[in-house]
Parts: C-alpha cells; sequence; structure tokens
C-alpha cells in the first residue's frame, strides 16, 4: 500500500504533499503567535509544540469539544500533528480552540488578524509560508523516486494497467502453488481485506483517547479473547509487531517473572537445535545466555542432554525455547515430559508459536506445560506475508506472567508504565481485522479443518516422494507434522 501510495503520487505529488502540510503548519504557527502563545520548537515540518502554561486542561478540554485531539506533552505544554486531510476549515477550527482559552476572548469576534491570514493563504498551502518553515539546510537538493515507473502514472486506468501487469508476473492461486513457508499458506479472502481499506479502522491514531476507540476496542478485546481460547493462555497482548517481537516481549515477561521473585541469576536459556532460527538471537537480545540442546536421531529433542543441560544450569536456568510441531517437521511426543523437567527445574517454557497451524482445534500449547507463546497472525490467521510484511506477532502467556505483558508508558495508555516493545499500544492495530473476519467467519469447526488439511496436506506430499527421498525426519509410523524434510 505505501509502495502504490508513492507510484500513484509520484516525485512531484509528494513534494507538493509536503509543501502543503508545511504550509499549513506554518501559518499555524503564524496564528498562534498572533495570538501570544510561544512555540517551543525553532523549526517545524508537520509539527507544533506549545507552550500552554496554565491552559493546558483548559486547551484539551476545549479541543476535544470541537473533535480535535492535542497531545500533552507536559503539565504546561502540547502539541499537534498535521497532515494532508487538513484543509483551511479545520486550521480555523484548531486555532478558534487556542483564541479561546485566552484571558478574555469574546465570542463575537473574529480571531485577530487569523482569517485575513487563512484567506491569503490560498488553498495549496504552498508559497511563502512553506518556505519559511523549512531549514534551507535540510532542504533536499537531490532527485527522489527516480525510476520513470514513478512518473509513468497518470490517470486510474494507468494506475489499474501497472497492477495488473504487477499481478501477472506474480504467483497466484489460480495458476499454481503459492511457495511460501509451510506456516504461511492461508488464503487471504477478500472479505478479510476489505476492512482495512475502511477509514473506521484506518483513519484511527494509534493514541486516540479510550473513549473515541470504543468500537475498535471492542474489535481487539474479542481477537484477544479468541486467541487465549485457541492456545489455552491466560491473557495475550497484541503488541508485538512480528514473530520476533513478540519472542522478545514474551522473554522479557519471564526475566521480569524471574526478578519479582528476586532470582536474579537466572540467566541461561536452553535451546534446541531443532528450535526456530530467531529464537537464538531474541534470547541474547532479551540478555539471556544460550546453550543448545541436541536432538536425536529422529529429530526429536534429546531429553538425556536436556537433563544434562538443566543440571549444569542449576539455578541459573531461566526458560527453554522449543518450537512445537519443531522445524524438523515432527511433533514432540514427549513435550508434556519436556515442560515438566524445566518447570521442576525453576524454569520457564516458551513455545515458539510459528507452526500453530498444525495445532490450532487439535491442542492447546497453555495446556500441555507451555508459559508463553507468540502467535504469527500474518501466518496462521491470515495476515498476509509475502514480502516480508506486515506482520503482527502476539504474545500469549499464562496468568502468573499476564502482569509483564508489554505495554505502554504514559498516562492512558494501555499498561502504563510497563515496557513497550513497539511504538503503538496494539502494534499494527490497522490489520487486525484481517485476523478478526478470518477467525469469526471459519469458526470452530472450519479452523479444525485447516489445521487437519494442513497436516494431511504435508502428509501427502512426504507420502509419494519417500519412494525416491529420504524422509529425514518422522514421527511414529512414519506421520509428519505441517512440513516434511526430504
Amino acid at each position: 500500500m505505501a509502495g502504490m501510495y508513492a507510484l500513484w503520487h509520484g516525485p512531484e505529488g509528494l513534494r507538493g504533499i509536503a509543501r502543503r502540510v508545511a504550509g499549513a503548519t506554518a501559518l499555524a504557527r503564524e496564528g498562534l503567535v498572533r495570538m501570544g502563545w510561544r512555540i517551543v520548537n525553532a523549526t517545524s515540518f508537520d509539527t507544533l509544540q506549545v507552550d500552554s502554561g496554565g491552559q493546558t486542561d483548559a486547551l484539551i478540554r476545549r479541543a476535544q469539544t470541537s473533535q480535535i485531539n492535542l497531545r500533552i506533552v507536559s503539565a504546561d505544554s502540547v502539541a499537534f500533528s498535521l497532515d494532508e486531510t487538513v484543509e483551511l476549515s479545520d486550521l480555523r477550527d484548531l486555532l478558534q480552540v487556542f483564541a479561546d482559552a485566552c484571558a478574555h476572548p469574546d465570542p463575537d469576534q473574529a480571531v485577530p488578524g487569523i482569517d485575513d491570514l487563512l484567506a491569503s493563504s490560498g488553498p495549496s498551502w504552498s508559497g511563502v509560508y512553506a518556505d519559511q518553515a523549512l531549514p534551507a539546510a535540510l532542504c533536499r537538493d537531490t532527485p527522489v523516486l527516480a525510476h520513470p515507473v514513478f512518473s509513468s502514472i497518470r490517470s486510474e486506468t494507468d494506475m489499474l494497467r501497472y497492477l495488473r501487469a504487477l499481478a501477472d508476473k506474480d504467483l497466484a492461486l489460480d495458476r499454481t502453488m503459492i511457495p511460501l513457508g509451510s506456516c504461511t499458506m492461508k488464503l487471504n479472502a477478500t472479505t478479510e481485506m476489505l476492512p482495512i481499506t475502511w477509514p473506521e479502522f484506518s483513519g484511527l491514531h494509534p493514541f486516540v483517547p479510550e473513549g473515541q476507540s470504543v468500537g475498535y476496542r471492542q474489535l481487539i478485546d474479542q481477537l484477544s479473547a479468541w486467541l487465549c481460547e485457541i492456545t489455552g493462555y491466560d491473557a495475550v497482548s497484541l503488541q508485538p509487531n512480528s514473530g520476533a517481537q513478540g519472542e522478545y516481549a514474551g522473554l522479557l515477561a519471564i526475566r521480569a517473572w524471574h526478578h519479582s521473585r528476586g532470582d536474579h541469576q537466572r540467566t541461561v536459556c536452553l535451546i534446541p537445535s531443532s528450535a526456530h532460527g530467531t529464537n537464538p538471537a531474541s534470547a541474547h537480545l532479551a540478555g539471556f545466555e544460550v546453550r543448545v540442546v541436541a536432538a536425536d536421531a529422529a529429530g526429536n529433542i534429546d531429553l538425556n542432554d536436556l537433563n544434562c543441560k538443566v543440571a549444569e544450569a542449576g539455578n541459573h536456568l531461566a526458560a527453554i525455547m522449543i518450537t512445537y510441531p519443531s522445524t524438523h517437521g515432527v511433533f514432540e511426543e514427549r513435550v508434556v515430559e519436556l515442560c515438566d523437567i524445566i518447570h521442576q527445574a525453576g524454569g520457564q517454557v516458551y513455545l515458539d508459536g510459528a507452526n500453530m497451524n498444525a495445532m490450532v482445534g487439535v491442542a492447546r500449547p497453555g495446556w500441555f506445560g507451555a508459559d508463553v507463546s507468540h502467535l504469527n497472525l500474518h501466518k496462521t490467521f491470515c495476515i498476509p506475508h509475502g514480502g516480508g510484511g506486515p506482520g503482527v506477532g502476539p504474545v500469549a502467556v499464562k496468568a502468573h506472567l499476564a502482569p509483564w505483558l508489554p505495554g505502554v508508558g504514559g498516562a492512558g495508555g494501555p499498561g502504563a508504565g510497563k515496557p513497550a516493545v513497539s511504538a503503538a499500544p496494539y502494534g499494527s492495530a490497522g490489520i487486525l481485522p484481517i485476523s478478526w473476519v478470518y477467525i469469526a467467519l471459519m469458526g470452530a469447526q472450519g479452523l479444525l479443518d485447516a489445521t487437519r488439511m494442513a497436516i494431511l496436506g504435508a502428509n501427502y506430499i512426504a507420502a509419494p516422494l519417500r519412494g525416491h527421498y529420504p524422509v529425514l525426519y518422522t514421527g511414529k509410523g512414519g506421520w509428519v507434522a505441517h512440513e516434511c524434510i526430504i
């Protein structure tokens, strides 16, 4: 979507948008200065910070009455940002808020000089005000989007033809098999995708006051409850933007839980050789020392080696990170025993949910011993993942870890004061409707059927190949999980 936005507007269009935004911001600055307000930032592009003094609360109330949200920077400072959707009437309303908060405004009089200022600015927001707003040292003097394709779109028909040309070069469900990872093979139905284009979802600011996001939070609460039911965990945070970020958040929760019990020495994280590739990186990032556990000849975690590693770690053991079913393409039949070993040693079990599409409706990791998992909504729950994104990697935990799920610092944010792993309270909330619609339409039986088909499909592929290529790892009876390695 971002790429098509750049393509549609082209370099000149984007430059025009930028000048319009900068001009609108400069106009707002001029109007505020004429009213006697002090602007904190000397230069600006789209954002102004205003020294509000003792008028902060009054400004916030007046702004919300006019359906405008100001950002509270501090007790005596507010800020606002403008974009290409701002019209003259919006700017007039914004300036009126600040005029009303002055000492003794006369409601029957226009804001001194502001109406004339706006009338003289013209509809483009460009000209002298934009030029004044942008410091010369920061102005770009090299071409942007110089490839000819960005200047080739002159009409909606041009755009449609270009999109069709791209689609003709791509692989599609009606032509061939999609060569994504086995955990990613899901249909991104039009019904799921349409809602993310609706302004009721896409137009909402991540930090909008809670009273203005009741409907969106209802969707978030329902999706969270569904994910808890599917996984067997007690709480979930939708904040992480990727699976790796979900891993990081889950490990931070484990570390915080140990620290809350005074176990600051628990710094060892065991990771089987069959685990997902991002696990050791996430563990290192979270401050853990990684020690590898071997796999046996059948591809399972070697419990003898696990017991040895647990004994070596002693009271330094913090956690184990396993992937279930594993990247070897098998279900670990002794996974409950593995969880018991770790718990008895005082550790926690992190179960990588990258392969959850082989468990939905069949098994709940929170029920067979795991303490925390991340889920890939961009894999198991249908958010498109081709080309690397976008992604959502919620982290789900048992009740004892719930207090350490990621939050957002500052007043009013969900989980205020707790460490955040993403800049927004609910991460990539704009694409959550995709997974909500998928689960709602599939229902319990549909989700179970999808899991069964994933496992059946992998075995359907493995069975005829077995006579020609050795299948590296299998479970009892020669069966594989959601994938096979030949």
